[in-house]
């Protein structure tokens, strides 16, 4: 009766161990750019992290689970997501995935993403819709998807300028050989802080808000739970909010 006592003692202790969660825990293979996209991610020899890391560091200690990091170009990246090779995008939403004929699975929102024109500063106006710049040439991220302009460039309407990053959107605004380009807010606004640009490039009106999803490889499907309750307890505490602050 004793050993029966005991036995069923260290079951329990087991069962209730964070031991015991990190004994079932997973190790997911995480998607990031090969460039550096602050204030998301930065190169890899960068002693910066990034909000995409920080989330996750956040993240995996809820959950358990353990992460690493893979490193190739956009459109590959994509690829080796639909074959099963990379088990998580970071920062996603279905409309921007919409040509992809596999059924990943989201998470509960976690941020939101806003998309604006960033002028050259000496070329800015007021753009209230796609409307007030037919006829123009805006800057793009060839193979991206915008949801409010890219009907617009199929057919015509608008002249899109694809170039392979972010950055060298900037440098040919700078430049002037853009007036303006679609861009990430928090990626603008963070070139102009840390660049010292204000007053050569202005933000203008977020064209489209999205919300921000984790999203996964349907072979995964036992990890969103988890993730999901991961996200609501660091929205409720304000990690998430805290981790966007330190680079703003």
């Amino acid at each position: 009766m004793k050993v029966l006592a005991i036995w069923l003692v260290t079951a329990i202790l087991l069962i209730t161990s964070p031991f015991a969660q990190i004994g079932a825990a997973e190790n997911y293979r995480v998607m990031l750019q090969v460039e550096s996209f602050p204030p998301y991610s930065f190169e890899q020899n960068d002693s910066r992290t990034g909000i995409i890391k920080d989330l996750f560091t956040a993240l995996v200690k809820e959950t358990g689970d353990t992460v690493e990091y893979v490193r190739v170009p956009f459109k590959r990246a994509l690829y080796q997501f639909d074959m099963g090779k990379i088990d998580i995008e970071p920062m996603s939403n279905p409309i921007w995935r919409q040509s992809s004929s596999l059924k990943a699975l989201y998470s509960i929102p976690f941020a939101a993403s806003e998309e604006i024109l960033l002028f050259n500063a000496d070329k800015y106006f007021t753009v209230n819709s796609p409307e007030d710049i037919l006829g123009r040439t805006v800057g793009v991220i060839s193979g991206y998807y915008y949801p409010v302009y890219t009907p617009y460039f199929d057919d015509g309407r608008i002249k899109p300028y694809p170039l392979p990053s972010e950055h060298k959107l900037i440098r040919l605004l700078l430049a002037g050989r853009l007036d303006q380009a679609l861009m990430n807010k928090d990626f603008a606004q963070y070139q102009i802080k840390t660049q010292k640009l204000a007053g050569k490039l202005i933000v203008g009106k977020p064209c489209s808000i999205l919300d921000m999803m984790i999203r996964f490889h349907p072979s995964i499907n036992n990890a969103v739970p988890r993730f999901n309750k991961a996200i609501q307890k660091l929205l409720n505490d304000g990690t998430i909010e805290d981790i966007y602050d330190r680079y703003r």
